[in-house]
């Protein structure tokens, strides 16, 4: 499956042109640099695009200060007598829209990291956690919401907290209604017509090319081996700049210290931390069970089973929706669900590399696929 992946662009070699039309388009909105790409593609620039997309180098001084292209040795001359790389004007837009381009790279969450590529301490030994949330099973009944509070310790606010978006939940269901089909009527509800409508859950999506690890000053949120964005509570300051750049919006500020009166202390899940206010927490794949699994297998001297490890949601799950597991192993069953033509990643233009796939769900019309 190809993404768009986003580099950083300083400038261009001397025989590339970049499309007027693409760096208009790409300086107006950065969410749009796919559309952008085939555009380009469409107008018979593909060979400018590639040529910048394959990785564009640092420009060298000259004595006089001008700044040209690698191989340059001519240019267009300025008032002042300086030479100017052809492609400056262009070279400026980006720089000026923040310097990004897009390049098409091919990868699926088993295969993160690509190859010739490394990132931080992930390595092809080490597993990839991944989960799978098949939306045609999923019912929104909210079973997953509530396991994963009780798993992982989250405070709860009123409903005013809630207008004032107080409210933390390391999943969420989003809901989808289908404007333009007719109404669905049911005998259980007294024969009143609904809309269909499709759930999905929204949990961090453990990207491997996270967007909000390298925003953090302090470097709370971080990248562990076997590909988990994990959050190191005690170092993170509360800046928030993570849940800025974090284009599903799963990651909460904690506005509170929470208190659990007797007897609902007694609740509280001794493996995870109770968080302190004025700090970041997001879904973790319920790390203290898959550290827990590890633990004991490797005591035991024997390899992680495959469905050994389950996270709160996915073990609550009444339509058995959400599958987690080891998603290098072709073998495993997260692995195998993955492979249907239903499979999608969202925002997978980003390349987030996230490591959660939803399976569309099946229309009742021709039994096509919708999401």
């Amino acid at each position: 499956m190809s993404n768009i992946r986003v580099g950083l662009i300083t400038v261009m070699s001397e025989d590339d042109t970049w499309p007027e039309s693409f760096v208009k388009k790409f300086q107006g909105n950065h969410f749009e640099a796919k559309e952008a790409l085939e555009e380009a593609i469409e107008a018979d620039e593909a060979a400018a695009v590639a040529a910048v997309a394959a990785g564009a180098r640092q420009p060298q001084e000259r004595p006089t200060g001008a700044l040209v292209g690698p191989g340059h040795v001519g240019g267009t001359a300025d008032p002042h007598g300086q030479s100017v790389h052809p492609n400056e004007a262009a070279v400026s837009l980006l720089q000026e829209a923040g310097g990004f381009a897009p390049v098409v790279v091919e990868g699926a969450a088993q295969d993160y990291p690509p190859q010739g590529t490394h990132y931080g301490e992930y390595t092809e030994e080490q597993p990839r956690w991944a989960m799978a949330v098949d939306m045609e099973r999923c019912i929104g009944c909210s079973a997953c919401q509530t396991a994963c509070q009780a798993e992982n310790n989250i405070g709860m606010v009123g409903p005013d907290l809630v207008a004032q978006g107080r409210l933390i939940q390391w999943i969420r269901i989003e809901r989808y209604f289908d404007e333009e089909g007719e109404d669905v009527v049911h005998e259980m509800n007294g024969g009143a017509g609904h809309r269909k409508t499709t759930f999905l859950p929204m949990m961090c999506q453990q990207c491997g090319n996270a967007p909000c690890e390298p925003v953090c000053p302090v470097y709370a949120s971080y990248h562990t081996p076997d590909g988990l964005n994990a959050q190191v509570y005690n170092r993170c300051v509360g800046t928030r700049y993570c849940a800025n750049n974090c284009p599903y919006k799963v990651r909460y500020f904690n506005y509170f210290s929470y208190e659990w009166p007797e007897p609902l202390n007694w609740q509280l899940n001794p493996d995870v931390t109770v968080r302190e206010k004025g700090i970041m927490e997001k879904c973790t794949f319920c790390v203290q069970r898959i550290r827990g699994a590890e633990h004991e297998a490797r005591v035991e001297g024997r390899p992680v089973a495959d469905g050994e490890i389950q996270p709160a949601c996915a073990q609550t799950c009444p339509g058995n929706a959400i599958v987690f597991g080891n998603i290098k192993d072709p073998s495993s069953r997260v692995a195998r669900v993955v492979e249907s033509s239903r499979g999608f990643r969202v925002f997978e233009e980003l390349n987030t590399q996230s490591a959660v796939i939803y399976l569309k769900k099946v229309t009742e019309n021709g039994g096509g696929a919708e999401h």
